[in-house]
């Protein structure tokens, strides 16, 4: 199965870069092809209505058209979505075709604080909802990351490593049963 990753910070040593990294790795070991977009491949410019969209929106439409499914993996910014997440997310609103229709997205995040990113969370699904995407109702935060995430990216505390287990299986099986998009 085709899949795309998309999230992470702008910052080189980004958790949600590590802990995107990892889920990568997890889906690639079992057997499914993945499309990893974080850092500077999400560094566009602002979206302006009638502007060309950049290459870097165009290669991640292509990536979204291809896959079953979408690990959004998302700082929060001020219990909220980072700007540049949102301005990518933005400029592939406008393209067509659309590819957000019907896509499933596994929610994901990681924090230093003790809610691991939940609140930020809570906006993706208005966000996603409105442009048709299926966020599924089992999400991964990862409360304390600073601590608790490997220097690859795997949670070190049992229980969120089997929370992304879990999380990462639920996703899979939901892509899986829903098909190809196109």
């Amino acid at each position: 199965m085709n899949l795309a990753l998309m999230g992470g910070s702008l910052r080189p040593e980004s958790l949600n870069g590590r802990l995107l990294g990892h889920l990568a790795r997890e889906a690639s070991a079992r057997g499914h092809e993945v499309a990893a977009f974080s850092g500077r491949a999400l560094a566009m410019p602002l979206y302006a209505e009638g502007a060309p969209a950049p290459a870097e929106a165009l290669a991640l439409q292509e990536a979204l058209l291809g896959a079953q499914g979408l690990v959004l993996v998302s700082p929060e910014y001020n219990a909220g979505i980072p700007g540049h997440l949102k301005n990518a997310v933005d400029w592939l609103s406008t393209l067509k075709p659309s590819p957000w229709p019907g896509l499933p997205v596994l929610l994901c995040a990681a924090s230093p604080g003790a809610f691991g990113g939940a609140r930020g969370l809570m906006a993706w699904r208005a966000t996603l909802a409105n442009m048709g995407a299926l966020a599924l109702p089992e999400v991964l935060t990862v409360p304390h990351a600073d601590q608790q995430l490997e220097a690859d990216g795997a949670p070190s505390d049992p229980r969120t490593r089997a929370q992304a287990v879990r999380a990462l299986e639920a996703f899979l099986s939901l892509a899986e049963r829903l098909g190809p998009r196109r």
